[in-house]
């Protein structure tokens, strides 16, 4: 393929409709076809329905079998009279589906009139990952067929409702349909649309070139950019007039706008549950045991004091508190910030991170595992008299006479085998939370979303060159750093292209400090976040630089 192919060829980004205009008009490529079957050859399941399967389809479904072999699916196959569908066509489909069973299982549903016609939706599982893609449209054969005018097909992440409704129709349909490998199912007439007269024929022929010059011979025009795919309407005269969807209210997305919404459907908001959460292994102790309080206040000084108990030595204590803690501290190494206490973690990094949860999840397992030896009483027990001496010296060093009575050591000593059952008990790492958001194009004296957005662009910049330049920023994480910043890496950044660049490191110090620079000049959150944007794209930093200077003019 030469280059100005490659050049040419689209890999368009979820969400995407498709045709797009530069491909309808035909200045790209697509570099799939169909456009969505990159995500068909990552994903384990696949189903929907789709409407007069050809060879051509059944081409590419051989394809993705073949190329996936995680891959199970569902298909309903819709026919109707004189459609596209031929014995032939069945027949190698059952073909297919004998070799593949039971990955594949497939259903034939045919419709009464040749006016009948089907919506064409199919829906994908993402890889390790509880979300849905779906594909529909008017267009046949997996979307092969020939495009008309108005065959608009939207790909899209499924909302869970959306998802759950057609799972619905969807099993519904299949139980009203028949299986390829049934009797007759295959034998599909092979018919054909009657021609109709010449008289018709020549009338509707006359109404389409009647509207052809109408529309040749009128006062406007249209334009795709090349580049953008953007529509422009011009007069006569060549100045702009504006477009239908923007006379109607509807705001357009800048390409800023456009590539921040791109981002947002690349991940998920996360969110630690704090009930999930095992306790602390060492109690709070109530200095009222000791004779003090635990505040006290004077005017306007106040001061506070605690107290902590354990029957776990200090050194394993710190060890296990080390894995308690350790979501928070890989959170940040696959996260990206939204806001204060507001993490979003790409979907492309939730395979790493998973290896790292389990990783630590068992090495705090087999912590407590080994300190307890699976008897909770056997251990306290044990541990019984030094936590009495212990507390009875903490007394006397405070100033109490004696000892402390009998039912403070029994609230202390219930209260921590209570929290080692526990952790004996759940998992070792608390559970997550995982919420879909969305980029809302809203910006007023009171509402913006730039504010968020800089800060979830900013720490995608400062990601990899903090990884690149400082030895310690991904210390203690056993997954491939590499791995880790080729998943980390969302925006397509221009140091991720080539990670061994020469003097990679000094762009990188010098990025991070005009980052900083960004973040505390005088500037609109959407001016940072351009600026951001440009850095990404690897623009000049002197000139970058300078922006920042006239700006903050």
């Amino acid at each position: 393929m030469n280059q100005l192919n490659l050049i040419n060829e689209l890999e368009p980004q979820i969400p995407f409709l498709w045709p797009e205009p530069r491909v309808t008009e035909g200045n790209r490529i697509y570099k799939h076809q169909p456009p969505f079957g990159d995500l068909v050859l990552e994903s384990p399941f696949m189903f929907g329905i789709i409407s007069a399967l050809t060879t051509r389809g059944i081409d590419v479904l051989k394809a993705w079998m073949e190329c996936n072999n995680d891959l199970k699916v569902y298909l309903i196959v819709m026919v109707y009279p004189a459609c596209a569908t031929k014995q032939r066509d069945l027949s190698r489909l059952l073909d297919l589906v004998e070799r593949f069973s039971p990955q594949l299982s497939v259903h034939v549903h045919p419709l009464k009139s040749v006016t009948d016609r089907t919506t064409n939706t199919l829906c994908c599982l993402a890889q390790n990952k509880d979300i849905v893609y779906i594909f529909t449209g008017p267009s046949e054969d997996f979307g092969l067929a020939q495009k008309n005018d108005g065959h608009i097909n939207f790909v899209f992440r499924g909302d869970p409702v959306l998802v759950e409704g057609f799972s619905r129709y969807f099993n519904l349909l299949w139980i009203k349909s028949r299986e390829i490998s049934a009797k007759g199912v295959t034998l599909i007439p092979d018919l054909i649309l009657p021609e109709g007269s010449e008289e018709g024929l020549r009338l509707w022929q006359d109404y389409m070139n009647d509207c052809a010059n109408s529309q040749a011979s009128g006062d406007t025009y249209g334009e795709v950019d090349a580049e953008t795919g953007d529509i422009k309407i011009k007069d006569k005269d060549g100045k702009d007039i504006p477009l239908p969807t923007e006379d109607g209210g509807l705001k357009k997305l800048d390409h800023l706008a456009e590539f921040v919404a791109r981002l947002y459907e690349k991940g998920s908001l996360v969110s630690i549950d704090k009930l999930s959460r095992i306790p602390p292994l060492d109690a709070p102790l109530d200095p009222s045991v000791f004779g003090d309080t635990a505040e006290l206040q004077k005017g306007n000084v106040k001061r506070k004091v605690s107290m902590r108990v354990s029957i776990i030595d200090e050194k394993t204590l710190k060890e296990i508190d080390k894995r308690r803690q350790g979501m928070r501290t890989l959170l940040t190494k696959f996260t990206f910030g939204l806001a204060d206490n507001m993490r979003w973690m790409p979907d492309t990094a939730y395979k790493l991170f998973e290896s790292e949860l389990k990783r630590i999840n068992e090495e705090g397992q087999k912590l407590i595992s080994d300190l307890l030896k699976g008897d909770i009483e056997a251990f306290s027990k044990e541990k019984l008299p030094a936590l009495v001496r212990d507390i009875n010296a903490m007394y006397q060093e405070l100033g109490g006479t004696g000892q402390v009575g009998k039912d403070v050591i029994v609230r202390v000593t219930d209260n921590l085998k209570e929290r080692l059952l526990k952790v004996q008990s759940a998992s070792f790492m608390p559970k997550l939370s995982f919420s879909k958001i969305s980029f809302t194009y809203t910006d007023n004296t009171m509402v913006s979303p730039w504010g968020q957005a800089f800060s979830l662009l900013s720490d995608i910049v400062a990601f990899p060159r903090k990884a690149m330049t400082d030895s310690f920023y991904l210390r203690g994480l056993k997954v491939p750093e590499d791995d880790l910043i080729e998943a980390m890496n969302v925006a397509d950044d221009a140091i991720c292209r080539d990670l061994r660049s020469r003097g990679l490191k000094d762009r990188c110090r010098h990025e991070l400090n005009l980052l900083s620079i960004i973040e505390k000049a005088s500037l609109e959150s959407r001016d940072r976040c351009e600026l951001v944007y440009r850095i990404l794209n690897g623009d000049s930093l002197k000139t970058i630089d300078e922006t920042i200077k006239n700006k903050g003019s």
